[in-house]
């Protein structure tokens, strides 16, 4: 993990939706290659923080840094901003979101063409070595109908990378898979995290976060409760909160 300057940064961020207060004064930095879990009880306001970083959510209160960019949050950002803002985070969603009636190649090749100006050759090029990635280069010319939904993340992951992101935000990207599926996409996510990937992850895959990330984040109620170490945040949890949410875990299984 590198020691310089953090490649996101949200300070005093606040999130409302009318009267209620989603995500409350959240201070949050994020080092360069740093791999962090962001997990917490349902309504906790994970996806509403991680959704906040690429601006899919508009904060009422706060700043962001992404690499050299700085916003204030107390109002719209420019288109342009905006743009550059998405550009430099690659995100990956619980539905995977991909063209039903274009081929995978397609998927990813066109976002390239589109945002970053790549030629077609370019382009697919660039995505076969992510199909390659992903373990699916011999799905370049299928449909994603024709692919599982474990297979369909995995492309959704390919199309995010294909735009060069300097962070990867996934936003609890194995919920909507039966197990067997989500270790599929669990596995191509380890790989990206021992490349070096800056990532960040809303996930309820405890297992996943204490073996792959550098650090877990516990929110509840909007806010963070807990950080640290994930080995060590699981097995001593300081707040009563977090020891609720963690031995709630424990009861299920």
């Amino acid at each position: 993990m590198s020691e310089t300057q953090p490649i996101v940064r949200l300070q005093d961020v606040n999130v409302s939706y009318g009267t209620y207060h989603a995500v409350k004064n959240v201070s949050l930095e994020i080092a360069r290659g740093e791999v962090v879990a962001i997990v917490g009880p349902s309504g906790a306001g994970k996806s509403t923080l991680l959704r906040t970083i690429n601006m899919l959510e508009h904060p009422s209160a706060g700043t962001l840094a992404v690499g050299d960019f700085r916003f204030a949050l107390d109002h719209a950002l420019p288109t342009e901003a905006l743009l550059k803002l998405r550009r430099s985070t690659g995100m990956v969603f619980q539905s995977f979101n991909l063209f039903p009636h274009m081929t995978v190649q397609r998927n990813i090749s066109l976002p390239q063409m589109r945002v970053l100006k790549r030629t077609k050759a370019e382009a697919e090029l660039r995505t076969a070595t992510l199909l390659e990635r992903v373990h699916l280069a011999d799905k370049a010319h299928s449909y994603p109908a024709r692919l599982s939904g474990g297979q369909q993340q995995r492309i959704a992951i390919a199309r995010a990378l294909a735009l060069d992101p300097q962070v990867m935000l996934f936003d609890e990207p194995t919920s909507a898979l039966d197990p067997e599926l989500g270790l599929e996409v669990l596995s191509v996510m380890r790989e990206l995290a021992e490349d070096g990937m800056t990532m960040i992850v809303v996930t309820h895959e405890i297992a996943f976060a204490a073996e792959v990330a550098d650090r877990l984040v516990v929110m509840a109620n909007g806010e963070i409760i807990e950080e640290g170490s994930p080995k060590e945040v699981i097995r001593n949890p300081k707040s009563e909160r977090t020891q609720r949410f963690f031995r709630a875990i424990l009861d299920r299984h």
